[in-house]
């Protein structure tokens, strides 16, 4: 079992409808990912279930930092009050369980990994497959969102340790 030792990082895309995970250990190994799609109905239920997701994956792998997705907010407000809501649950878990949690936009995100801030998805994905190891299989956008996430922590990370040199 990996731990806080190791530096772990997770990488969250928060959602109600699906939430993305990523677990991600330097210099580019994605350890797990996985998305939790919750089944459409009460707002508490749903939450509940990201929540437990997330708990299962805090006791079996502890990260020493998580790294989360800003609220961007488009113009769908009831998805940005879905992925509000997701959020805070999130948060709430993370900080009982005394987990750092550090924040980005999207757009930074973008810049870290490719460059440029309005990178599409395609982009992005590109990108992380010749940055990191990847999962076999098919990722769901939300999984390799949580995977760009991670990354762009562990990028950031290291740009702060080499400045405060």
């Amino acid at each position: 079992m990996l731990g806080k030792h190791d530096g772990l990082i997770l990488g969250v895309d928060p959602g109600l409808a699906g939430t993305g995970f990523a677990l991600f250990a330097e210099p580019n190994l994605v350890l797990a990912c996985s998305t939790v799609v919750t089944i459409p109905g009460r707002d508490g239920a749903r939450l509940l279930t990201i929540t437990n997701h997330l708990r299962g994956l805090l006791a079996a792998n502890p990260p020493a930092e998580a790294s989360i997705e800003e609220l961007f907010m488009g113009r769908n407000a009831t998805s940005a009050v879905g992925v509000a809501q997701a959020r805070g649950a999130i948060l709430n878990v993370l900080e009982e369980c005394g987990v750092p949690v550090y924040e980005y936009k999207p757009s930074q995100v973008k810049v870290i990994l490719t460059g440029y801030g309005n990178a599409d998805k395609s982009q992005i994905s590109r990108m992380l497959s010749a940055q990191v190891k990847m999962p076999e299989g098919r990722l769901d956008d939300h999984a390799r969102d949580a995977i760009a996430i991670a990354l762009c922590h562990a990028r950031s990370r290291k740009f702060a340790r080499a400045a405060s040199r």
